[in-house]
């Protein structure tokens, strides 16, 4: 019994001091991550080596290789190696992982991996290489291949500093036939190649490699025209298309109100397909195709445009009050109940219904109590300034307005999104209304140009105060001086008129969501025509009995139509007809603001107050958790 005591101490010694020598400082024995041996066979005796790395500091690679008489062993810091000179004949490889540590005495010492990969293999005479193809857009290589395999490696390649040291890295192994890469740095097209993969036991063989063709169009024409056309293929779709030439490759590019910029670089072919994606509601596109030298000038190019069509999807909405969610349009199960305000994605158009999501049930709303917002409804058929959300123009004939003139009016602060665009919300069955006013004026060559749409009560009832309690005070100019007459007698012609001729006291019909202050500009960007007065001036100077002939043109596009003006204000229509057909009587007194879901093409995002994505984290909405990626869309 006291020699089994004794055996179980000695063996308990033993694996201590293995324990001690195995994990003392720089003795971790090193592992692999997961992943597979590719042998890759170039040709010509060229054999490249590629296999995961190894979780270790410092760690060395062992490299075990005989092919007919030649038997060699070489160590490398990098998980890669080319062979050269090889005969066809069978090649065997072996390979581990070293890593440097140090006995319990502190001598040194070497700790292998416990995994090896190993590969026995008779060196094939010829493989085929995929047929590869690609282009670039937004710093993302994508790839397209054709070619036999049981997978296809993905390879970055870069130039060896040393002989011997294969020269590329392992970016991807799919059984897809294509795949998209980031560019990272000066990358471009060429630095990726492909190879086919066939699975053996304990690796996988590769044949040679094939980069992405670049130079097309050898059997094309060397001149003529490309012959774009840009043609609507579904709502909001469009195919770019035009006879491919000799060229190094073509790059599509977008207009961006300042600028083109690329979109895409393609490859040529005979005939030539490019297809933008959705494109927003109501907008104007414009688009120019460029064959290119492989210096980067241009042999040839042309331009074309396109007005997207207009549709609800996909645009935010806002109801006007609180709305029922029906399980269908208008019927069957209530779902919940959604309050007024609450950001809202169209996902679909039925009769007088949207479906939407609120939070996580899907159903139908109202449409005609759901206000729209413009830009992403109307589009560019109209131009948006909502100046009280960043410097408002509310002012009496060029006096300022104490605590609002250059100011941002409550309940506007979440209209203006970072890049400088605006919301604009606007009651739907009056939204359709406006289209038809804009197309009109398009016709003249003109277009309509939007300073507000809904307006907070809150908005309304601090505009009312404020201003009241400086009517009897003296009228100022920009830099401080006095006019020499009260704001009440600047605004009212002596009490010919009242502030609530300009401001309402309570209710207005922007807080209903179903008015516009807007004016006429050119559309060729000539600027706005002259009217009587400036945009938003509250005095009667604005009456429009005093309406100019370019007053006259914009009442007479929006009464036709079957809006409303106001006395007071020559900027002002609303939409009564449409308030009394659906018996309107709410108001909405809090400003809104993007906040919510929102969907594209691309799946769902949720957008901050701010406008926003939420992008590269994890959040809880509605309760449950959801990761965002570096786009903004959500998994889980």
């Amino acid at each position: 019994m006291a020699r089994a005591w004794t055996a179980g101490i000695a063996a308990g010694l033993t694996l201590l001091l293995a324990a001690v020598f195995l994990f003392s400082r720089g003795g971790g024995r090193p592992v692999f991550e997961k992943g597979d041996l590719l042998v890759c066979v170039n040709g010509g005796g060229s054999v490249e080596l590629y296999w995961p790395k190894a979780a270790a500091p410092s760690a060395l690679y062992q490299v075990e290789f005989s092919c007919g008489e030649t038997q060699e062993t070489h160590r490398c810091s990098q998980p890669a190696l080319k062979l050269s000179g090889l005969s066809a004949a069978e090649l065997e490889v072996r390979v581990l992982a070293v890593a440097g540590g140090k006995s319990l005495l502190g001598k040194p010492k070497e700790i292998k991996s416990r995994k090896t990969f190993r590969a026995k293999l008779a060196l094939p005479e010829s493989l085929e290489a995929p047929e590869v193809f690609g282009t670039v857009e937004e710093g993302t290589a994508s790839l397209r291949w054709t070619g036999e395999g049981d997978v296809f490696e993905v390879f970055r390649t870069y130039e060896p500093g040393t002989s011997g040291v294969a020269g590329s890295a392992p970016v991807a192994s799919t059984g897809e036939d294509k795949l998209s890469v980031p560019l990272e740095g000066a990358e471009n097209l060429h630095s990726f190649t492909v190879r086919s993969g066939w699975k053996k036991r304990g690796f996988i063989l590769c044949g040679p490699a094939a980069s992405p063709s670049e130079n097309g169009g050898e059997n094309l024409p060397s001149g003529g025209t490309l012959a774009l056309t840009c043609q609507e293929t579904a709502p909001r779709l469009c195919a770019l298309e035009w006879e491919g030439t000799q060229c190094h490759h073509f790059e599509v590019q977008c207009w961006s109100g300042e600028e083109w910029r690329a979109a895409a670089r393609l490859t040529p072919e005979k005939h030539m397909r490019y297809d933008p994606g959705r494109l927003r509601s109501g907008s104007y596109n414009r688009f120019r195709v460029a064959a290119m030298n492989g210096d980067g000038t241009e042999r040839q190019a042309e331009e074309a445009s396109l007005w997207a069509s207009v549709s609800t999807l996909y645009s935010t909405i806002w109801p006007i009050q609180d709305l029922t969610l029906y399980e269908d349009p208008g019927k069957g199960t209530r779902l919940a109940s959604v309050p007024g305000g609450t950001a809202l994605c169209v996902l679909a158009e039925e009769g007088d219904w949207f479906r939407v999501r609120y939070g996580e049930e899907y159903g139908w709303v109202d449409s005609r109590f759901c206000m729209i917002n413009l830009p992403e409804y109307v589009g560019d058929h109209c131009a948006y300034d909502i100046t009280n959300s960043y410097d408002s123009l509310f002012a009496v004939h060029g006096s300022p307005i104490r605590e609002i003139t250059h100011q941002v009016l409550p309940g506007y602060e979440n209209v203006r999104a970072e890049d400088g665009s605006f919301l604009v919300p606007y009651l739907y069955p009056c939204a359709k209304k406006l289209l038809s006013a804009a197309q009109a004026a398009e016709a003249d060559g003109l277009r309509l140009k939007i300073y507000e749409a809904f307006r907070p009560q809150q908005a309304t009832r601090f505009s009312y105060d404020t201003t009241e309690k400086q009517l009897n005070g003296p009228a100022l100019t920009e830099d401080g001086g006095q006019v020499g007459m009260t704001l009440s007698k600047l605004m009212t012609d002596s009490g010919r008129f009242a502030l609530g001729s300009f401001l309402a006291r309570t209710v207005s019909s922007h807080n209903r969501g179903i008015a516009l202050d807007l004016t006429l500009e050119k559309a060729d960007g000539g600027g706005e025509l002259e009217m009587q007065s400036e945009m938003h001036d509250l005095s009667w100077y604005s009456e429009t009995y005093r309406n100019t002939l370019n007053a006259g043109l914009l009442a007479g596009y929006m009464t036709a139509v079957g809006m409303n003006g106001l006395d007071s204000e020559w900027w002002h229509f609303q939409d009564d007809a449409t308030r009394g057909k659906i018996g309107l009587n709410s108001a909405l007194n809090r400003g809104v603001s993007a906040e919510g879901w929102t969907q594209d093409d691309g799946g769902w995002r949720y957008r901050r107050a701010g406008g926003s994505f939420v992008r590269n984290a994890s959040m809880t909405v509605d309760g449950r958790l959801y990761t965002f990626g570096p786009e903004g869309y959500a998994a889980g």
